[in-house]
C-alpha cells in the first residue's frame, strides 16, 4: 500500500469519509471508492476478486450487477406498477399527487396529513402530520435541494439511483395506534427467499430498535447490541407475519438479492420499498460473523473480468 495513503487510513474515518465525500469524492473511480469508504466503515479491505462477507458481495453488485430492473425498483415512483403486477394495487399506500417541481404541488388540494417523496434517493421525505404548521416555504426549498442532489449515487456508488428521473410524489399518511409510530418489516431475500426479517420500531420515541427474527419468529442475534438482549427476549409476533413473508418473496422473484420493507398497520399490509445495498453496504451494526454467515446466502454469478 502507498505509504501516504496508510498514514491517511489511521487517522479517524470521519476525516477521511469528510475529504472523499465532499471534497474530491466525485473524481475517484467507483471501485477505488468502494474501497476507501470500505475500508474506513469496516476496518477492512475488501476482497472483491473473491468475495465472502455479504457486505463485499453488495459492493461486488454495485460495480458489476447492473440488472436493467434494479432502476425501476428504487424509483418510488416507478416500483408501484412494478409491485402492483406482482402482489395487487391493495398493498400500495394510496397516492396522492405526482409532480416534476414543488412548484407544481397545490397544497391546498392535499389533506392535513400527507407524506412527500422524492423519487430518487433516501431520506428525503417530509412527513406532514398537521398541514397549519408546515412551513409550506421552507418545504418548497428543501424538495428543491433534494431534487438536485445527486448524493444516493456518488456517496454510495449505488449505480440504480442515477438512472432514476428525479419526481416528487405524495402519498397517505399512515396512522399508527402505537406510541412508538408505525413499524417497519424488513424482509432480507436471497434468490427469492425471504430469510428473515428486521423489525425496526419506536421511531417516534427516539428509542429506534432494531431486531432480527427468523421465520418462526425466533431472535437472531445478528448485531452487536444483540449481546446484551436477555435470555427469551421477544417482540409480539404479527398475527399476519407468515403473510407478510410470503408477499416478500413474491416481489423477490426477480432479484438475486433484495430486501423488501412492508408495514402492517390496521390490518392493512403496506409495500414500503425495495433495497438492494442496505446501508450501502456498509452496515456496522451487524458481527463480522453475522456479515459471513449472511455472505453464505447469496451466491453470485461471477465472470471472467468482472473482478
Amino acid at each position: 500500500m502507498n505509504s501516504r495513503l496508510g498514514r491517511i487510513l489511521k487517522e479517524p474515518k470521519y476525516i477521511i469519509l469528510g475529504l472523499i465525500n465532499r471534497k474530491f469524492g466525485r473524481l475517484i473511480p467507483d471501485k477505488l471508492y468502494i474501497a476507501i469508504k470500505y475500508r474506513c466503515y469496516l476496518g477492512r479491505w475488501p476482497n472483491l476478486k473473491h468475495p465472502k462477507y455479504l457486505s463485499e458481495k453488495l459492493q461486488w453488485m454495485k460495480l458489476y450487477d447492473h440488472d436493467s430492473l434494479y432502476p425501476i425498483a428504487v424509483d418510488k415512483y416507478a416500483v408501484r406498477e412494478y409491485v402492483g403486477k406482482k402482489i395487487g394495487n391493495e398493498y400500495l399506500v394510496p397516492l396522492l399527487g405526482t409532480w416534476d417541481s414543488p412548484e407544481d404541488i397545490n397544497w391546498d388540494n392535499l389533506p392535513d396529513q400527507f407524506v412527500l417523496k422524492c423519487t430518487h434517493g433516501s431520506h428525503t421525505n417530509i412527513i406532514c402530520t398537521q398541514k397549519s404548521e408546515l412551513d409550506v416555504t421552507a418545504a418548497i426549498t428543501q424538495l428543491h435541494t433534494w431534487m438536485k442532489d445527486d448524493s444516493t449515487f456518488y456517496y454510495g456508488r449505488e449505480w440504480p439511483y442515477s438512472q432514476v428521473k428525479p419526481k416528487i410524489i405524495c402519498e397517505k399518511f399512515i396512522e399508527s395506534d402505537d406510541p412508538g409510530g408505525v413499524r417497519d418489516y424488513k424482509f432480507m431475500c436471497f434468490d427469492g427467499i425471504a430469510d428473515n426479517v428486521m423489525v425496526c420500531s419506536d421511531r417516534q420515541i427516539n428509542a429506534v430498535r432494531f431486531d432480527h427474527f427468523d421465520k418462526d419468529w425466533n431472535l437472531l442475534r445478528y448485531q452487536y447490541v444483540d449481546r446484551e438482549k436477555p435470555e427469551g427476549y421477544t417482540l409480539d409476533k404479527p398475527k399476519d407475519i407468515d403473510k407478510m413473508f410470503k408477499i416478500a418473496e413474491q416481489l423477490a422473484q426477480d432479484f438475486k438479492f433484495v430486501r423488501v420493507d412492508l408495514y402492517n398497520e390496521n390490518d392493512q399490509i403496506y409495500f414500503g420499498e425495495l433495497t438492494f445495498f442496505p446501508q450501502s453496504g456498509y452496515d456496522t451494526d451487524y458481527t463480522p460473523e453475522t456479515d459471513k454467515y449472511l455472505g453464505t446466502k447469496l451466491i453470485l454469478e461471477m465472470r471472467k473480468g468482472d473482478k
